[in-house]
This record gives C-alpha cells, sequence and structure tokens, in this order.
C-alpha cells in the first residue's frame, strides 16, 4: 500500500522506476522532478540525488529530503552524469532527438536510465493499444477519491509512438520500449561499461 500524499498517472509508475535502480547506484538525476516526491524516493537508494525542474513554482513546494538537492535547471544544459537517471511526463516537451541525445549523455557507464512518457495516440498505429484503455479506465476509477496531486505545466505530446521507438533506436539501442496502462510508455536502458 502507497504511503504517497496523492496518486496520478505519473505516480503510478514510481515504483517501476524504483525496481530498475541498480544495487551500486550512488547517483541519480530526477528530470522534472516537480514538488520532489520520486526525488526523495531515489534518496532511500542512492547517496547523493539531483532534482531538476524548469518549473519554478512547482519546485517552490519540494520538500527538503536528505541527499537531495533541487535545482531550476534545463537538464540538456547539465553536463555531469549519473547513475540512474529518470525522466517521468518530461521527454515530450522536448524535441524528441535532442531530448533523447541530452539522456543518453547524462548516464554514466553502466547507469540505468528509466523514462515515463507520453505519446500522440493515434487510432491506427495504436490499435493495438486500443484493449488497454479498459484497464486505464478501471485503474483511474479505483484512485478517484485520492487527490491528484500538485498543478505543474501540462503539455501534449506531439510525437507517436513509431516515431518514438525509431528515435530510441537510434540513440538508445538496446533499449526497452513498451506501452503502458494510463497512456503511458515506459522506456529502460542501461548504458554499456
Amino acid at each position: 500500500m502507497s504511503t504517497d500524499p496523492y496518486w496520478n498517472h505519473n505516480t503510478h509508475y514510481h515504483p517501476w522506476i524504483l525496481e530498475q535502480v541498480p544495487a551500486h547506484a550512488r547517483t541519480a538525476l530526477d528530470i522534472g522532478c516537480g514538488d520532489g516526491l520520486l526525488a526523495s524516493k531515489l534518496a532511500t537508494r542512492c547517496d547523493a540525488v539531483l532534482g531538476v525542474d524548469l518549473d519554478g513554482a512547482a519546485l517552490a513546494t519540494a520538500a527538503p529530503a536528505p541527499n537531495v538537492h533541487f535545482e531550476k535547471a534545463d537538464f540538456r544544459d547539465l553536463d555531469d552524469t549519473f547513475d540512474m537517471v529518470t525522466a517521468v511526463a518530461t521527454l515530450h516537451h522536448v524535441p524528441l532527438r535532442e531530448g533523447l541525445t541530452a539522456l543518453r549523455h547524462l548516464v554514466a557507464p553502466g547507469g540505468t536510465l528509466a523514462v515515463v512518457g507520453l505519446w500522440k495516440l493515434h487510432p491506427l498505429t495504436d490499435f493495438a493499444y486500443l484493449p488497454l484503455l479498459l484497464g486505464s479506465w478501471a485503474t483511474n476509477r479505483r484512485h478517484r477519491d485520492h487527490h491528484p496531486g500538485p498543478t505543474v505545466t501540462v503539455r501534449d505530446p506531439e510525437d507517436p509512438f513509431p516515431d518514438i521507438r525509431a528515435a530510441t533506436r537510434e540513440f538508445l539501442p538496446g533499449a526497452q520500449l513498451h506501452r503502458r496502462l494510463l497512456w503511458r510508455y515506459t522506456l529502460l536502458w542501461h548504458r554499456p561499461r
């Protein structure tokens, strides 16, 4: 049972992200950290976590947490590398190929990238996804009484899933990419040592 202060389509995937943190991970980067909920969870598994976001109002709501530093920054401008890099509902806010290139450079050798993203749903290319809409509806219904969380900048995705798959193959060879419930996909990539 979750002890989170709220539930939404993004926090639903926090357990999946935490399962991906490598045992050797000492540093983590949470891109689009908002109020810092995921960053504080990552700090239970890593010695140092940096949470970055361009939304100053969202960052202002971030509660201080041990081993977590918050910064108003664009992840594309960072030059450090991290053992664990996460991006939840963030990648579609930037041009896809530019974002994937930046993410690739932020992951340390032997590190892990875990993305929960959104894509532009299209009935012709996403026909196989349509049965999952019932599961998404049921999940939403089960959580209908939960607080949805903080208000953050929202942007509709522009890239269809086939384009995301092609760009992922190009920039992150070997990555695992899957459509999931709640109009999300997961992308998991391990940078070779």
